[in-house]
């Protein structure tokens, strides 16, 4: 029976995504080591993502997280949530959905305020390159660009019913029929 491959040290892992970020078309914001894990933050395109490593696992999550705008949109998205829109929320797995790639509500307390989303990497294991890397770095962009135009036509679509309902009552009434 055949030895399992010897995984990667932390130090080659580190050494590993910092030559492949500077390769690929990303901008490193910055590489952090905070108690519980470690990783880069850093820019694809005009898109912020992070690649963490949870210390102790085998693995990292390249992932791209949106939030919503505070106040109006977050009710009406939750109320949607609430009143089990089913075309809705069919939508929205629809838009924030991929083949390649996960994708999860962020709350704050009981309030959806926005989405993650997420693939798994392996650079700890034998045999992973900037091949693997670049098609996690597309794939959650590709997905969360996607999700990001559902969410403006949806906020573009609740603006553009208020100000209809404005302008409805502010207009003064029209001519009687007799």
């Amino acid at each position: 029976m055949p030895d399992a491959p010897v995984k990667k040290s932390i130090d080659e892992v580190k050494a590993d995504l910092a030559g492949f970020l500077s390769e690929l078309d990303v901008e490193e914001l910055e590489e952090y080591d905070e108690k519980d894990s470690w990783g880069f933050l850093v820019k694809f395109g005009s898109y912020p993502l992070y690649i963490d490593n949870e210390k102790g696992t085998s693995y990292f999550i390249v992932g791209f997280q949106i939030t919503l705008p505070a106040g109006d949109p977050v009710t009406k998205l939750n109320d949607l949530y609430a009143q089990n829109d089913f075309k809705f929320i069919f939508q929205l797995a629809r838009a924030f959905s991929s083949p390649q790639t996960g994708f999860s509500r962020i709350f704050e307390g009981d309030k959806i305020v926005g989405y993650t989303i997420s693939k798994y990497i392996y650079p700890f294991h034998p045999g992973f390159s900037i091949r693997h890397l670049d098609a996690a770095l597309q794939a959650v962009v590709s997905t969360g660009a996607m999700g990001i135009l559902f969410l403006k036509t949806l906020l573009g679509e609740w603006e553009q019913q208020e100000k209809a309902a404005k302008e409805m009552a502010q207009s003064e009434p029209g001519p009687m029929y007799r």
